[in-house]
């Protein structure tokens, strides 16, 4: 088990589509093990893949945070919503910056699971929350590009200047 470094904005890893997984490997498994310690040492909800620099369709979440019962999902996609509700998110790899995001209340998500089964799973409140803010890693979306052009700009902006130091 490691911890693994959490790629920051702007690494273009994080703004690319990541590979779908075909085949549940034992590396994609102690890969499962470090990002779902790395979610817990950064104070985390949710991780995905391309968060660590990998570019696979792959996050780990915990809305609870009990340590046993995070979830694993691969190949997640959104299959149906309900409702729309504006609140704050934040990102460990878009550090100290904290925003109002729209997101559907309530979603079902497809995905495979650890053993390569897939799963329908319903999310609701900070859970719903997380499966979209993770999918949308997945797919190279930062949660600052849903705020507006101009919000969205001025943040990374900001984040830029930061990495030049």
């Amino acid at each position: 088990m490691a911890v693994l470094p959490v790629v920051k904005y702007p690494d273009p890893v994080l703004s690319a589509k990541t590979k779908e997984v075909r085949v549940i490997t034992d590396a994609d498994r102690r890969l499962v093990i470090d990002m779902i310690e790395t979610m817990y040492a950064e104070n985390g909800v949710g991780l995905a893949a391309n968060q660590v620099g990998i570019s696979k369709q792959l996050f780990v979440a915990s809305a609870d945070q009990v340590k046993g019962k995070e979830l694993v999902f691969f190949n997640p996609r959104i299959v149906r919503s309900e409702g729309v509700i504006k609140e704050f998110e934040g990102c460990l790899s878009v550090p100290e910056f904290y925003e109002p995001v729209k997101r559907a209340k309530r979603v079902w998500m497809r995905a495979l699971d650890l053993d390569g089964e897939e799963v329908e799973v319903k999310g609701e409140g900070l859970l719903s929350r997380i499966f979209q803010h993770e999918i949308d890693h997945l797919n190279g979306i930062l949660f600052i590009d849903r705020l507006g052009f101009l919000k969205s700009r001025n943040i990374k902006t900001r984040l830029r200047k930061k990495t030049v130091r």
